[in-house]
């Protein structure tokens, strides 16, 4: 444990490379999130980038092209990353991704046009896809006619606020964490 007056000790270099993001493809970055053990990057250019523990698939990062589904491929096993990667789904489609939030064990984010994604662990329903399935590759989330501006992550539930204000929440809600009813008072920004 550290205390006051001794020096702090020097970061090793892979761990330098990747606090100063040398490792990256683009140098500005927009938006971060950090989840129990994994954490995502908003980058200027609208690429989201993942890195930590993978063994729930909350990191996004795997990708299988049509062709390759088509063919019956499969992807391995989840792999732990240790510096961030590209979260290629979401790339490939071509959406500008604006927010990220993660959770415990799933992760969100938001694309420029207002939709929403999800991935990770979906115990409870908190990757809101209306199952309790895990979801590996960037999954699109339903809204009716909803455009959403942001995303939150609890440990086992999800919450988004509407760009008309509303708040939506879905997973578990034990503690009175979910809303029952839909919020309609406008939330300062």
């Amino acid at each position: 444990m550290a205390r006051v007056g001794t020096k702090a000790r020097r970061l090793p270099a892979a761990r330098r490379r990747m606090a100063s993001h040398e490792n990256t493809p683009h140098s500005k970055k927009g938006f971060v999130s950090a989840g129990l053990g994994h954490s995502a990057v908003v980058l200027e250019s609208g690429d989201l980038m993942s890195w930590g523990l993978s063994r729930q698939c909350q990191l996004g990062v795997d990708y299988l092209t049509e062709k390759d589904a088509k063919k019956g491929k499969e992807l391995p096993p989840p792999e732990d990353r240790h510096t961030p990667d590209v979260v290629k789904a979401l790339k490939a489609s071509g959406d500008k991704v604006t927010s990220v939030a993660c959770g415990s064990s799933h992760t969100l984010a938001v694309t420029s046009d207002g939709s929403v994604f999800s991935w990770g662990a979906g115990a409870f329903g908190k990757l809101g896809h209306d199952d309790d399935s895990d979801v590996r590759i960037p999954r699109l989330v339903e809204f009716k006619r909803k455009r959403i501006a942001r995303v939150s992550c609890g440990p086992e539930h999800s919450a988004v606020v509407s760009e008309a204000g509303e708040v939506l929440t879905w997973g578990a809600g034990s503690y009175g964490n979910l809303v029952r009813r839909t919020l309609t008072r406008t939330l300062a920004s």
